[in-house]
């Protein structure tokens, strides 16, 4: 009973949008904002809606993400009236915050979700965009997380903090794209164009500038944060279980409001 709840939490991507959730939270206080729990809200269901959806599409089972898979296959009317569930609180607290500047800027997040994995004029997708999939990604997440909220309860934009968000989320994110190496050939990965060693060159080369900066800018909690991020990214130099990927790594945003205090 227990584990089929946990599947049950992170296979349909309830996990993946409370960590949305927690790096909200975490951009609410590196730009000193005041916590909006409607925004929070909206963040928590509009990711549960975008992961969803590409869950309705049609997916090969392999072995680095079986289990994910055959649950999704198993379970595919739940993750349909999930979806609608979420797309229609996303849009309930969308008119609740929102106003009309911040709408039409998010529009074309909200299109990036939308054909990520689904293909335009029947051919193309973003996913597919050679290494950019892992861009696109870490951008949407910054945009919906830190700079959204910046719009709508701030005069103005700290886009050092949102690139910062960014880089962290493509930190993170790159893990998967060397799991999924042998199952992505025809999507040009940022692993399969320049190969896995370099990957992990790039992840702590990248986690080392915000290292720095933390530092430099004296935010020893961040700076803390990222030597656990290190730590969690160690083991993903070998193969691991679907929920390393999906709960640890995952997991690192919903713990961050910890350190960003």
């Amino acid at each position: 009973m227990l584990r089929r709840t946990i599947e049950f939490i992170i296979f349909s991507n309830i996990w993946i949008s409370l960590c949305g959730v927690g790096l909200a939270v975490s951009s609410f206080f590196l730009c000193n904002l005041k916590l909006n729990f409607f925004f929070l809200g909206l963040v928590f269901f509009a990711t549960l809606f975008g992961y969803n959806l590409q869950n309705l599409n049609k997916k090969t089972i392999h072995k680095e993400r079986s289990k994910q898979i055959i649950w999704i296959q198993s379970n595919l009317m739940n993750i349909k009236i999930l979806t609608t569930i979420s797309f229609f609180f996303a849009i309930i607290f969308s008119f609740l915050i929102l106003n009309i500047n911040s709408v039409l800027c998010s529009a074309p997040f909200f299109f990036f979700v939308l054909f990520y994995r689904y293909p335009i004029l029947k051919k193309y997708n973003f996913r597919k965009i050679k290494g950019l999939k892992i861009l696109f990604i870490s951008v949407c997440w910054s945009w919906t997380c830190c700079v959204l909220p910046q719009l709508v309860f701030s005069s103005s934009v700290n886009w050092i903090i949102a690139l910062l968000v960014s880089i962290y989320v493509f930190i993170i994110t790159i893990p998967f794209d060397i799991r999924d190496i042998r199952f992505d050939q025809g999507i040009q990965t940022i692993p399969q164009m320049i190969g896995i060693q370099n990957s992990y060159i790039l992840i702590m080369f990248m986690t080392s500038i915000l290292f720095f900066i933390s530092l430099f800018t004296a935010n020893c909690r961040f700076a803390i944060f990222l030597i656990l991020t290190v730590f969690a990214l160690i083991p993903s130099k070998k193969k691991n279980s679907e929920f390393y990927y999906l709960f640890l790594l995952d997991g690192l945003l919903l713990v961050m409001p910890i350190f960003a205090i």
